[in-house]
């Protein structure tokens, strides 16, 4: 754990803070540039290769089928389908309020005005290893049906050679029909170019790990992603009335996530400070995942003292923190001041695993300070604008002076030609 004065802490440590800890992809590009490689001129046999060496692939098709998709909610405890449906409900109801308006307008030149039109293809990752993200599987499947995506195709790791019926039902829920028992880089390499049997898409969104990520980078010019998913992390700004046990479960609970895991302290009270990091380093000793959790909070878990709130503010604002949890006296009076965050959670009763499940913001969000100019994944994520002109031949006239004297300083003639030949044409 680390403990540092915001007024006195050296600059290569601020420096290395606002940075994170760097995960070097290289190692991955290089290998994600071979198996993507290998995918594009293989199609399917690469991916069933990759797929029983990486996932634990079995049997001979990629996609789950139709029986199993459509009976999985019948093998997950009611209890925890009654969980996700409530779940999806809240973040439909949330995402549902996220609009991007078609519009037009007259004016004496003629008609201007945008659509606004729903991707046709996507791809959603669904991260494996050491759980069943099902909750991934609600968070960006149902701002994808809200924007009115008609074609989704969710790719999972397969586990012993299955999804879990978990992800399944979730995506029965969504109304995905097509879900694919493949992950890594080859399952984005797949929904990237296409192969025999996974559809190429438009846009693949999800987090994943570091082969994920570079993969993702790599294909990113011929298939739009959202953003490349970093450990994750968690600053929270606090006052002398937060609780030390509460922040510093806020703070375990990212910790638990990855050894590179991020969980920052920002306060001007020196005794919370104190309690704080003591009762973390007492839960970390009770905690499930202890060996996760105190690798991370070796270099991960960092105390910071601020001389007062608004000073935690602003570093705040320049650290552009994945989660922000504001726990003070008046939380409402600092989101105000709130530029950069990927989801604030304000107050004591605000835990970040409410929004990592169903509160009904999205827990897909931007990391390692991309905050400052990404937001959470959303309904304008699956959207596009086409912008549109209908011009008058009395706009022509009037456009074409302008177009004629902009064209020219610019050295490109044939604008200022093409333009002014509207203007000379009989007015219809």
């Amino acid at each position: 754990m680390l403990t540092f004065n915001l007024d006195s802490i050296p600059k290569s440590d601020l420096k290395s803070l606002m940075a994170r800890e760097d995960v070097d992809l290289s190692e991955a590009v290089e290998s994600a540039r071979k198996i993507i490689q290998d995918v594009r001129a293989r199609g399917d046999s690469a991916v069933r290769e990759y797929a029983a060496m990486y996932d634990g692939f079995r049997g001979s098709s990629l996609q789950v089928s139709e029986k199993a998709l459509t009976s999985a909610e019948e093998r997950v405890p009611k209890k925890l389908l009654d969980a996700l449906n409530a779940s999806k409900k809240r973040i439909e109801k949330f995402h549902s309020r996220q609009k991007i308006s078609a519009f037009s307008y007259a004016d004496a030149c003629g008609v201007v005005g945008q659509k606004v039109i729903p991707l046709d293809r996507v791809g959603v990752y669904v991260p494996g290893g050491t759980a069943n993200y099902a909750s991934t599987v609600l968070m960006a499947c149902v701002p994808a049906r809200l924007a009115r995506v008609q074609d989704i195709t969710v790719c999972t790791p397969a586990k012993e050679g299955r999804v879990s019926d978990t992800i399944l039902a979730a995506a029965r829920l969504c109304g995905v029909t097509r879900v694919f028992a493949v992950g890594g880089a080859h399952s984005i390499a797949a929904m990237a170019y296409g192969t025999e049997t996974i559809p190429k898409v438009q846009k693949i969104v999800g987090p994943g790990g570091a082969f994920v990520s570079a993969a993702k980078l790599l294909v990113r010019n011929d298939c739009e992603i959202d953003f490349l998913a970093g450990p994750t992390e968690i600053l929270v700004i606090a006052d002398a009335s937060a609780e030390p046990s509460l922040v510093a479960a806020e703070m375990l609970a990212q910790l638990e996530h990855d050894p590179m895991a991020r969980a920052l302290l920002v306060s001007p009270s020196e005794v919370l400070l104190r309690r704080t990091r003591n009762e973390l380093e007492k839960q970390i000793a009770d905690a499930a995942r202890r060996d996760v959790v105190r690798a991370a909070s070796e270099r991960g878990a960092i105390f910071l003292k601020a001389k007062e709130i608004s000073q935690a503010i602003e570093f705040s604002n320049e650290y552009a923190p994945e989660h922000l949890l504001v726990d003070v006296v008046n939380p409402a009076e600092v989101l105000g001041k709130i530029r950069s965050a990927g989801s604030v959670f304000l107050g004591r009763y605000s835990s970040v695993a409410f929004g990592d499940y169903c509160s009904g913001t999205n827990h897909i969000l931007p990391t390692k300070g991309v905050a400052a100019m990404k937001s959470a994944l959303s309904v304008y994520d699956f959207l596009k604008i086409i912008p549109y002109q209908s011009i008058s031949s009395k706009g022509a006239i009037a456009l074409s002076e302008i177009v004629e004297q902009v064209a020219l300083s610019e050295g490109l003639p044939g604008h200022a030609r093409t333009a002014c030949a509207r203007a000379r044409r009989p007015k219809e």
